[in-house]
């Protein structure tokens, strides 16, 4: 589920593609913005779906390996990825099966990477000690999923190729991806009533939010960008990075047109994002511009919040 920050980090990152263009498409810029914010939502589902592809190649394993030479038994396992709570829900949710199809997401024409990747799995301790045991807790399997998306995932080279190819939001994504299948494979823990995340946490007042970000923000450019450069006129122009600018005009625009959000809020909400987006001095950068611009603008009125605890 996306949080505000990754909101803003969406907006920013259409902003950032907008004045790197040309062309000047508001509308483009905010249908880009929204189509791949969806985007990430797929590739949830299409991690989802690989934990099915893998749980598939292990049952092959295990059905088509012959018997030892040695001993004449087969190999097996006490416990499989197929016996997961999570893993049967997934095969049988209505729900999970509609938006693969309709998003047409399918592992087939790659399935020569998940087989590699269950060849790695193999080899690795967590899921050799796992399949040991023939019962696990609601807990365990919960862990195991987790190690999965946390770890083991992390250790393959197959499949972060493969999603790179998919999705080009996969990179930046990837951490939310994992912390959503995560989360939903414990919403079904205590009993295994599992449930598919939603993208957003209020998907009509999210959207609103970064079309409004979007639309504000560069409707108000030239104010904004006054308002920056009367404040860094010690600064080369050029020194500035472009990051930091679409940071302090995001944050000039929410400060001022969203009047719910506290302003101690919405400054740290964008320094917090120059520390994994810009430079190493821009946190100090974006919040003195800031602070400055901000006690200005409150003795003109132009800052004016409303709810409980917000009126100054």
């Amino acid at each position: 589920m996306l949080s505000r920050r990754h909101l803003r980090i969406r907006v920013m990152q259409a902003l950032y593609a907008f004045y790197q263009s040309e062309v000047k498409d508001i509308r483009r810029t905010e249908q880009e913005l929204l189509n791949g914010t969806d985007k990430i939502y797929e590739l949830y589902l299409t991690q989802l779906q690989f934990l099915l592809e893998l749980a598939h190649q292990e049952q092959m394993y295990y059905t088509d390996t012959p018997a030892s030479m040695v001993t004449g038994k087969k190999k097996t396992a006490a416990f499989t990825l197929k016996g997961l709570a999570f893993i049967q829900w997934l095969e049988s949710d209505k729900s999970f099966t509609e938006q693969i199809k309709k998003r047409k997401i399918s592992w087939q024409l790659d399935i020569d990477a998940v087989k590699k990747s269950f060849h790695h799995l193999r080899n690795q301790e967590f899921y050799q000690n796992f399949i040991l045991n023939e019962n696990h807790t609601p807990q365990e399997e919960a862990d195991v999923l987790k190690w999965l998306m946390k770890e083991f995932f992390r250790t393959t080279e197959f499949i972060p190729h493969v999603l790179e190819e998919k999705n080009i939001y996969w990179a930046e994504s990837i951490e939310l991806v994992e912390s959503m299948v995560v989360k939903t494979a414990e919403t079904g823990k205590g009993d295994q009533n599992f449930s598919l995340l939603p993208l957003y946490k209020d998907a009509e007042d999210d959207v609103q939010f970064m079309q409004d970000l979007v639309q504000k923000t560069i409707r108000d450019d030239s104010y904004f960008h006054q308002l920056i450069a009367d404040k860094t006129k010690n600064w080369d122009a050029e020194r500035i990075a472009l990051v930091d600018i679409i940071l302090m005009k995001m944050a000039l625009c929410e400060i001022i047109n969203h009047s719910s959000i506290p302003v101690k809020v919405s400054i740290n909400e964008y320094i917090d994002i120059s520390k994994d987006y810009s430079t190493p001095n821009s946190k100090s950068f974006i919040n003195g511009v800031i602070d400055k611009l901000v006690i200005e603008l409150k003795k003109e009125g132009k800052i004016q919040k409303v709810g409980r605890g917000l009126k100054e």
